[in-house]
This record gives C-alpha cells, structure tokens and sequence, in this order.
C-alpha cells in the first residue's frame, strides 16, 4: 500500500517538478490526492480482520474527504460533496473508482482466505470492469508472498492485464486500460522507481495510472528508496513522506511500512539497495546442489535478514532468482528448483561480472541463514 501512496505523490511531482521526480521519485512539496488519501483510510478497517459495515467505511471515507481540502489534500469537487452528504446519494464514478480499488490494494496484503471474503465491487456498486479489476488483489497477494511476475497472472482473466494490444491508440475510458497500462509498466520494470517512471508516461488520469502501477511494484520490490542508475547520479534516496502531509497520515505510513516490513514474507530488493545497474551472468560450478533445503528453510531465505556487521552477505527473492549481495554489489544469483521428495536444491548458479563476487559468497548467507531462529 505505501507503493501506492509514493505512486500518487510521485505523480504530482511528476506534473510540478520534473527534474525533482527523475532525481528522487518524490518531491517534498508533493501534494497528497484522493488516489493516495483513500488507501491510507482504509487501512486499519480492513486490517482489523473482523467484518466490514458497509456504512461504517462510507461514513469513515466520507469524512476523511470532508476534511481533506483543510489538509492540503488535492481531491475533484465531486468528491468533496460526496463526503459532505450522508452517503445515501450515487457515488461519483471516478471515486467510486478509487474507493474500490484502495479497498483492493489494501486487500492485497491479506490471506487468499480473507480476501475470498470480501466483495468490494459490490461493496461500492461497482460493474464488470471494476468486477474485473478486483482480481488485482490475487495478482498483489502472490507477489507479495515471493510469486513471478508471470506465476502472478495465472488465472487472472486477461483483461485485467491485456485489455488492448500494446502499441495500440487507447480512450483511456475504461478502467480496464488503467490495469494494463500498470500492470504492463511494472512487468517491464527493474524495480520501484523504474516502474512509476513508465507510469509517468500516462497521457490521462496519471494519478491512477501510477497508484496501480506503485501497488504492483512494491508487491515484488519493495517501496522504500529511490535508486538511479549511476549514469543518471547514482542516487540511493529514501523515500520521505513530504513535510505537506497531515502529520496523523504521515505517522500512519511510517506505521504501515514497520508493519509490513515485520510481516513480510520475502525480503525485497528495494531493501537491498542494490541491482539498479545491468548485470551479466555466466553460469558456475555449483558447489551447494547436494544441500537439501526443506519448506522451513525456503521460507527463512524468502523472509532472510537486513545486512549487518556480523551478517555482512545477504540475500533476497525478484521474480524467481535469490541474489546474493553486500554493500551495494550484486554478486550472486540462483534458483530453488523442488524436488520430488518437496524438498529444494539450489539450481542454476550464476556469478555476476562485479569484481567482488565469489562462489564462496554463497556459503556466508546460508551460514547466516543458519543463525536465524
């Protein structure tokens, strides 16, 4: 969900301060919007796992975009008026747009079970496209626990990601061309920032083109820093939430991000600070197949650990490789290939062209591995 949030405010920067958005993603001027402020509402209702009254968050949405003009937040008069009632009008369209796919993206982050209980697109009257977009949520949710960008889709019906060729004139009417110009922006991304710069590209709503397209890509990256390529500076930002933000919203996200963080199920390599740069491999004698991995131990190296000065190699998961790291070197890559037994082998290693790399680095994460409970 902070994905989404950065996605909004990225795309205010986006249209007031360009030089600031390719240089760190997010000005500190940046300006909150309706697509960032409804997630952020949402968040503790849905998170609470009990059941949802329908008319509690629409009295909860409501007042937050009541208020949210003496807050500094950007939102259509539409949507002000709306919050202004008592909620027994017709939602407006683009915000009953925005309603349903906050409460999606939050959703993304719950078990397939919970989400199976919730029906958002009649929860806010929705029709066939944003029925459609609702399976967002699966696509969130297997990221999130370590998916491919292709394991993701499978399944999901393809106009959620396929609605129109690429390459082809678009209305930007349809929600369904917001889904696939995000989902495409992410699946041709190498991580957070490189994601909402393809999204910054939208001629239409930009606001809900990069807050799907923040949501997909913090689901496999991670959202909390700005990497550039070091032919455009190099630069390593941690993403701040402007000084414009209400300071409740503010200490709110800093909240979300510990919480989500703790409960993670892979370490992200937006985390890793690393792997922004263009890599070659080339294939190496695999010293560790014979080691048997089995499901607990899979599960530790998904979670693995933030490097330290006694755990000075670390590891994480991007679309089906683990890569090995150490202060900002990209070292090695491999897979776990299963085996019939359901225990795992470590296939496929590969050695980076960066001059430290070594086959032995390898062995320093599985020993720190090793050392986690």
């Amino acid at each position: 969900m902070i994905g989404t949030v950065i996605g909004d405010l990225a795309a205010w920067t986006w249209e007031h301060d360009r030089k600031c958005f390719y240089e760190r993603l997010v000005s500190p001027e940046a300006r909150l919007s309706g697509y960032g402020l409804l997630p952020i509402t949402m968040w503790p209702m849905i998170h609470e796992m009990g059941t949802i009254h329908k008319h509690r968050l629409y009295i909860v949405c409501g007042k937050a975009l009541a208020h949210s003009r003496a807050q500094g937040i950007d939102i259509p008069d539409l949507w002000h008026r709306w919050g202004l009632t008592d909620y027994d009008k017709a939602i407006p369209f683009e915000l009953k747009v925005a309603l349903i796919m906050s409460a999606v993206i939050d959703s993304g982050y719950l078990s397939e079970r919970r989400q199976n209980e919730l029906n958002w697109t009649s929860f806010f009257h929705g029709g066939k496209q944003e029925y459609y977009a609702a399976r967002i949520m699966d696509i969130l949710r297997r990221l999130n626990e370590g998916a491919t960008k292709d394991e993701a889709i499978k399944d999901i019906p393809e106009p959620v990601i396929n609605y129109y060729p690429s390459g082809s004139v678009h209305t930007w009417r349809d929600l369904l061309e917001y889904t696939t110009f995000a989902w495409r922006c992410f699946y041709y991304s190498f991580d957070f920032t490189s994601a909402l710069h393809n999204a910054a590209k939208c001629t239409a709503n930009r606001h809900l083109a990069m807050m799907l397209t923040g949501a997909f890509a913090d689901a496999m990256y991670g959202s909390n820093c700005s990497l550039t390529k070091s032919k455009f500076g190099g630069n390593y930002e941690y993403i701040e939430f402007p000084s414009t933000l209400p300071e409740d919203l503010s200490n709110q996200l800093r909240c979300i991000r510990r919480v989500v963080f703790n409960d993670r199920y892979i370490f992200k390599k937006n985390d890793a600070l690393t792997n922004v740069e263009r890599h070659t491999w080339t294939e190496v004698y695999n010293p560790y197949f014979d080691r048997i991995i089995d499901q607990a131990f899979k599960e530790k190296m998904m979670r693995a650990y933030g490097t330290s000065w006694d755990n000075r190699y670390g590891v994480y998961l991007d679309n089906g490789w683990f890569y090995v790291y150490r202060s900002h070197h990209l070292l090695l890559r491999y897979r776990l290939t299963s085996q019939p037994d359901s225990s795992y082998r470590i296939t496929d290693l590969q050695i980076s062209n960066d001059d430290h790399a070594r086959v032995e680095d390898l062995g320093e994460v599985l020993y720190s591995l090793n050392s986690f409970e």
